[in-house]
């Protein structure tokens, strides 16, 4: 299968790769590599040593006999996405290319515009490109369990029953983002909602959180395949903020 893993110089996005790529697939990977800057704006290097993805791609094709494609680019510009989408033509698409910080987004009006604009816009040109160019392809895209909130019932399975004045439907499960970043993920889901509906796109919204580490069977093989960990110096705990 042709896999196009959107962030794939990331946290999950590497990994991820590699792990398709491991398993048989013909794998490309877009990144405009915005994580490392942020991580240079805020003086918040990764605990670990990380690789430029060029030779992170040498070191998997040396240690693994594997390459996986490299596209370096915007997902917030609409013709390179249309390019990559028409060169690779990608049977799945794996969606983490966004910022993934909460606090971030919630520094000021600037850095909550950046995000916005670099989440809801980038996803908003994958969703055009899964239209118009890949309509078969099936899209699946990293949320967040902070788009619900804390409610004080169960949260349902994306969807809930409701009554109300003797009548009932089904209609999505109400959201609370404590974040500019939070937004931005409900922002893309309602987005793919509407594209599944209206469209007829195929997508999976993973709404969960994330919590593995850095080892998987692929990163254990050269240390020039480790991905990023950030941590916490301020609660003297190891914790990925991001």
């Amino acid at each position: 299968m042709r896999i196009l893993v959107l962030g794939g110089d990331g946290y999950l996005g590497w990994p991820t790769a590699m792990n398709l790529s491991a398993a048989g697939h013909d794998v490309a990977v877009v990144d405009n590599f915005m994580r490392r800057l942020m991580s240079v704006e805020m003086s918040a290097g990764s605990l670990t040593p990380i690789r430029a993805l060029q030779e992170r791609r040498r070191a998997w094709r040396e240690v693994a006999g594997h390459d996986v494609d490299v596209h370096v680019g915007d997902l917030t510009d609409g013709q390179f996405v249309d390019e990559v989408f028409s060169d690779f033509a990608p049977e799945a698409v794996v969606h983490y290319g966004e910022q993934p910080s909460a606090p971030y987004s919630m520094i000021d009006r600037n850095h909550a515009i950046t995000t916005q604009t670099n989440n809801v816009i980038g996803n908003l040109n994958v969703l055009y490109a899964l239209r118009d160019i890949t309509p078969e392809a099936h899209l699946v895209k990293l949320g967040t369990m902070g788009e619900y909130g804390t409610p004080n019932i169960d949260i349902e399975e994306g969807f809930i029953e409701i009554e109300h004045k003797g009548r009932s439907d089904t209609l999505p499960f109400p959201k609370l983002p404590g974040s500019m970043y939070h937004l931005s993920k409900v922002h893309d889901s309602n987005n793919i909602h509407f594209g599944c509906r209206i469209w007829g796109l195929r997508a999976t919204d993973l709404n969960q959180g994330v919590v593995y580490g850095i080892r998987t069977a692929e990163t254990e093989l050269d240390e020039r395949l480790c991905t990023r960990f950030d941590y916490d110096e301020v609660l003297g705990t190891v914790l990925n903020r991001f």
